[in-house]
């Protein structure tokens, strides 16, 4: 069985957490990372893309109890969750958990609100380089940004019938899963830091729940697909530094807020 990398955790008394994504590991939060820790944080990282886990954690409900098993021996430190896309889901899972002492979560890109996420792994039986760049096109708004080295860097990890089986089991998972479970439990201060242009899970559906949970603040990222923290960082680390600035105390109806990428 493999055993999922995680790395961090052992030095300063606040923690934060960065989830990885589906067939993407830690490398997507390498920015974030480094705020974190010039904010006095210890990072604990997921390192491995979720597909690396392992046949035993091949649904989103054995995901999340694994990543919260992994964060026990921590939970009565105080943390800020960081996830995208499936981690955004898991970030979320952990944020609406009382037992868990989460101040903030930073999510973005997360499924669960009815779009049909399938990558289109239903219609393909490889993971193969073109599959790797077809998908990557569909994540970002503005494909010249797409770093092509870091695409193939990522393809070349996870190019095995493993992930291959892992990713399509967990993508059927996701089917089945509905965020407005427990969405009405988020009662931390939660940043929905998401691209206007998200084609994979598309921002209309969060502009309600943040409308109905006063700890949810939408941020739409004007100029930004899937995947805000990599495509347009400066948009993104603006709303986490204004976060991190604001002390945290009583919730208010921030409504949607719309940020732009710094030219």
């Amino acid at each position: 069985m493999n055993v999922p990398c995680i790395a961090g955790g052992q030095k300063m008394p606040n923690l934060a957490i960065f989830l990885p994504g589906l067939f993407a590991g830690s490398w997507i939060w390498s920015a974030q990372i480094e705020i974190m820790r010039n904010n006095g944080f210890e990072p604990i990282v997921f390192d491995d893309p979720f597909v690396k886990f392992g046949k035993n954690y091949g649904t989103v409900p054995r995901l999340i109890d694994f990543v919260k098993e992994a964060l026990l021996p921590h939970k009565s430190r105080e943390m800020m969750v960081f996830g995208n896309s499936m981690g955004g889901y898991i970030g979320l899972a952990l944020a609406s958990d009382p037992n868990f002492n989460v101040k903030q979560a930073f999510v973005s890109g997360c499924p669960g609100a009815g779009e049909n996420v399938t990558l289109g792994l239903g219609v393909t039986r490889i993971l193969s380089m073109d599959y790797a760049h077809k998908i990557s096109r569909e994540l970002f708004h503005d494909p010249s940004r797409l770093d092509t080295a870091m695409i193939e860097t990522t393809f070349r990890e996870i190019a095995n019938r493993q992930c291959f089986m892992m990713g399509l089991s967990i993508l059927r998972s996701l089917q089945k899963i509905d965020v407005r479970e427990f969405i009405d439990s988020v009662a931390v201060d939660t940043h929905l830091i998401w691209g206007a242009h998200d084609r994979v899970t598309p921002i209309d559906p969060w502009r309600k729940m943040a409308a109905a949970n006063p700890f949810l603040h939408l941020h739409s990222i004007a100029d930004a697909g899937h995947c805000p923290m990599i495509e347009t960082p400066e948009a993104f680390n603006a709303v986490l530094e204004r976060a991190l600035a604001k002390p945290q105390t009583t919730p208010s109806r921030l409504g949607e807020l719309e940020a732009r990428p710094v030219p």
